[in-house]
């Protein structure tokens, strides 16, 4: 029998959240396999813990301060799913905006070739079933190491060098060789580090050969951005869903090799001469 710890943060998104433990619990195909979830429950003031607590007795919450955000939020969760009696096979990171199609868990087990791989799930929009988030490959990893270009499934498990952390399978085996996410993070960034963390440990990264679930696209409302000054508008690009301005420090410093001062300053400078010159913000990534 598999045993799998589901990690899961969520804030004041309470139908989003009960739809997501839905998808999870109307798996199939998991004859072999039995999962326990964690959740933290970030300071919810919209009845979230309630809802999850009638509908999903099982389901084991904890219960944040509103200023954790995910990053801080799966690392509790993650060292919640410790404590337990039982010992975890593998640790499953899953966003709870994120809804599972009803395969997804077997067939991530499928896609690690020696059980020892870390197995990712790309998911797509809902309506027009385009990728939103999943796999990366670095552009270049030495001139450019903050530069991924995209993968997108085709009908092969692929490897990869960097992941979002919506659908991620982690072995036992690798948490006791790299540990939990860093808390050192709020939100931005913590699942870049783990996936470079990862790599630089010789762990191989598997992309699963389709999409394993659904997830919205991070929506942009470009009109409103518009009215903003321009001081929120530079102020904006620290924001910690952006490149907040310590998280993106330690990136730098860690991963950025000899050059890190340089990367740490471009990036900035890049985005704000976007924002000055096209009035638009511009990942920096």
């Amino acid at each position: 029998m598999i045993n799998i710890a589901v990690l899961i943060t969520c804030h004041n998104r309470k139908h989003k959240t009960v739809k997501c433990l839905q998808k999870l619990y109307a798996q199939k195909n998991i004859e072999n396999i039995k999962f326990k979830v964690f959740l933290v429950d970030d300071g919810s003031s919209d009845g979230t813990e309630h809802a999850i607590s009638q509908s999903f007795p099982d389901v084991v919450i904890i219960k944040g301060n509103g200023n954790l955000f995910w990053a801080r939020g799966m690392a509790l969760a993650w060292e919640e799913s410790l404590k337990n009696i039982k010992k975890f096979d593998y640790f499953l990171w899953l966003n709870d905006d994120t809804y599972l199609y009803d395969k997804a868990l077997s067939e991530l087990i499928k896609t690690q070739i020696n059980k020892t791989e870390i197995a990712v799930g790309s998911v797509c929009d809902p309506i027009t079933k385009k990728r939103t988030y999943g796999g990366w490959r670095f552009a270049n990893r030495y001139l450019r190491p903050f530069k991924f270009d995209i993968v997108d499934v085709n009908s092969e498990i692929q490897k990869i060098d960097i992941f979002n952390g919506n659908v991620v399978l982690i072995p036992y085996l690798v948490y006791r060789k790299i540990g939990v996410i860093d808390n050192f993070f709020k939100h931005a960034y913590a699942d870049i580090e783990y996936s470079l963390r990862a790599k630089k440990n010789g762990i191989i990264i598997l992309l699963a050969n389709k999409y394993l679930g659904e997830c919205s696209g991070r929506t942009f409302n470009y009109e409103d951005y518009q009215k903003k000054s321009l001081f929120k508008k530079i102020s904006n690009i620290f924001d910690h869903k952006n490149v907040p301005l310590r998280d993106w420090f330690r990136m730098t410093y860690k991963y950025g090799g000899l050059f890190w001062p340089l990367h740490f300053f471009i990036g900035y400078i890049k985005s704000i001469i976007k924002i000055l010159y096209n009035h638009k913000y511009i990942d920096i990534n």
